[in-house]
């Protein structure tokens, strides 16, 4: 795993759909939370439902346009990568169906032509033809109602997982995961990546779980390339709550039940603590905050320096027999407490403090384990305490 680490958020909107900054100001937030990288997955959308505002979203015609955009967005050392969130009535493009939303990232050219791209066909038909024509899609946020039990792999290049201020629910506990074990052990090659969907470039983006992409030059296209490819690895962090500290009101969290002070800034004016305030003015407080006591800088996740089992790195496939040895080396901002290898869903291996291999704030694993020889997920689970 020696060489370059860009870090990143592969799932961020803009003013270009429901997003509060344009693409040329978000560059310098995501900069100063020390990503290298942002996707940037505004919402297109085909055949506009009823119940969604016409007008506020990205449409076909305008990809060219977008594109442009994100180029000249990147002008910086913060790139900014084009893709899009594609949402879409299942069945028809003209009679109400299932509504789903897949990220793609197109490597060259416009995502589709027009609408007729998704005409007549089932969810299914549409991604593993977004797949053929080079698009790259990846199915998004995959604990929100994404039906992977219909998918075999095949279809797709990759699955998107939420962790952030409001995406709170235990991350390798999760149900989704399993759907993409079962991918992986059909022999599917399916990458997993990690998205905020923050619409506005405060806690939201600063607290969500990077995703970060390996020996990879600093240009859009390489780092697409990567993400799809699975050469890449995850790193999440725990982050004190701005909004609450900000005296920002508490209520339900829409994805895990319980209470919550995090609000999108189209629900600003729900609150009588918030209105009468510019949204922006108010996210701009937050996010200045988040680096001053957020935890959202570089320096506060976890870094993983070398990961490989079998001799295989990230994004590589392993040719495993019954024995098989993994190596990891990894460093944290605070002592690690806990290691935890997992594989197909089910840890393997723990160690817990006093272990050789847990070294203060640094790890260092080298061990030889019985596992499958199968298609799995692989982890690597390092807990710390605060």
């Amino acid at each position: 795993m020696a060489g370059a680490q860009l870090w990143g958020d592969c799932h961020t909107h803009s003013s270009w759909s429901d997003g509060l900054f344009s693409v040329e100001e978000l560059g310098r937030f995501y900069e100063s939370f020390g990503q290298d990288f942002r996707i940037q997955t505004d919402h297109l959308i085909v055949a506009v439902p009823d119940g969604l505002p016409a007008g506020k979203w990205l449409h076909a015609a305008q990809w060219p346009d977008y594109r442009s955009a994100c180029g000249r967005a990147s002008a910086g050392e913060h790139i900014c990568v084009p893709g899009a969130e594609v949402g879409w009535e299942v069945g028809s493009t003209a009679a109400p169906g299932e509504w789903f939303h897949t990220k793609l990232l197109p490597a060259a050219g416009e995502p589709f032509a027009d609408e007729s791209f998704f005409a007549g066909l089932s969810y299914v038909e549409v991604l593993a033809k977004a797949k053929a024509a080079g698009c790259r899609p990846v199915v998004a946020h995959i604990d929100q109602g994404a039906p992977l039990e219909r998918l075999s792999g095949a279809e797709v290049c990759g699955l998107e997982v939420r962790y952030d201020i409001e995406e709170t629910r235990p991350l390798l506990a999760r149900p989704s995961l399993k759907q993409w074990d079962r991918m992986l052990a059909a022999g599917h090659r399916v990458s997993i990546s990690s998205g905020s969907d923050a619409h506005q470039p405060d806690l939201w983006a600063g607290s969500g779980l990077r995703t970060v992409v390996l020996d990879t030059p600093r240009e859009a296209e390489a780092i697409a390339a990567a993400v799809a490819a699975g050469r890449s690895y995850l790193s999440g962090t725990w982050h004190p709550d701005c909004y609450a500290a900000a005296g920002w009101p508490a209520h339900p969290n829409r994805l895990t039940g319980g209470i919550t002070h995090f609000s999108p800034w189209w629900e600003f004016k729900q609150y009588k603590e918030l209105q009468g305030r510019s949204p922006r003015a108010l996210v701009v407080e937050i996010f200045e905050a988040a680096l001053r006591n957020g935890r959202c800088r570089r320096d506060d996740y976890p870094v993983l320096a070398a990961f490989s089992v079998c001799g295989a790195g990230s994004g590589q496939q392993a040719s495993a027999g019954a024995r098989c040895e993994v190596h990891a080396v990894w460093h944290t901002h605070v002592p690690a407490c806990l290691a935890r290898i997992i594989a197909d869903g089910a840890p393997v291996q723990q160690l817990t403090a006093g272990h050789p291999a847990l070294r203060g704030m640094e790890g260092v694993l080298h061990e030889t384990l019985d596992l499958r020889p199968i298609f799995y997920s692989f982890a690597l689970d390092v807990s710390a305490s605060r």
